[in-house]
């Protein structure tokens, strides 16, 4: 089962600018072999935008490769593969232009802008289907709002800005029932390999432990 991943990048700055590839190599999962069908650009003209979470269900679930073009972003993602061991978990990633994030199929997906004028790419392995996509809204799982609050001292809710479509939740995949949970101690550990440079222990201790 394929996890999300964060990738450093090589970013090249001289007198004109900058240059940042994207890249496919992945330490962990090796090179990414996927046929990506479309690359989409999200423009937001002010800090504290809020878009997602978004996902696509079914034979029409999407992969995403996800950079910041310009400026910095919170990023989030929930686990809603109803067969995962960390079904519901949020993950959490500070991207700006030195960095992208894989997202695996199964995930929602979505971020709050830390800066004005901020541009995300991404790039999707799966055409959009209306019929298929799916929302979760950030207000359902508290420890979205913890987290942005966080990072972000000057978030202010009453200021953000969002789709009305983004405030709804919709499609969501129904879980599957499982008595079998998996030992606390294990997930640590696994949280520690899986996130070694990105989280410290308390925000790791802390996600394990939320009720989502």
């Amino acid at each position: 089962m394929e996890q999300p991943e964060l990738n450093k990048c090589y970013v090249f700055n001289d007198e004109r600018g900058k240059f940042a590839p994207l890249s496919l190599n992945y330490k962990g999962q090796g090179v990414l072999d996927k046929q990506w069908v479309q690359s989409n650009l999200s423009i937001s003209m002010s800090k504290n935008t809020i878009r997602g979470l978004h996902f696509q269900n079914g034979k029409f679930a999407q992969s995403k490769l996800v950079k910041v073009v310009r400026g910095k972003v919170l990023d989030f993602i929930v686990d809603l593969r109803p067969e995962s061991l960390y079904h519901m978990n949020v993950n959490f990633y500070d991207l700006d232009d030195s960095v992208e994030l894989y997202v695996p199929r199964g995930f929602a997906h979505g971020f709050i802008t830390l800066t004005d004028n901020t541009i995300v790419q991404y790039l999707v392995d799966n055409d959009y289907s209306p019929e298929n996509e799916g929302c979760l809204n950030w207000e359902e799982l508290p420890i979205i709002k913890e987290e942005i609050e966080l990072v972000f001292p000057e978030f202010n809710p009453d200021e953000i800005v969002i789709s009305d479509k983004d405030k709804l939740t919709y499609n969501l995949p129904k879980p599957v029932e499982s008595t079998n949970e998996p030992a606390t101690e294990n997930i640590i550990v696994d949280l520690i390999k899986k996130y070694p440079d990105d989280y410290d222990l308390g925000r790791m201790v802390r996600r394990l432990f939320s009720p989502y």
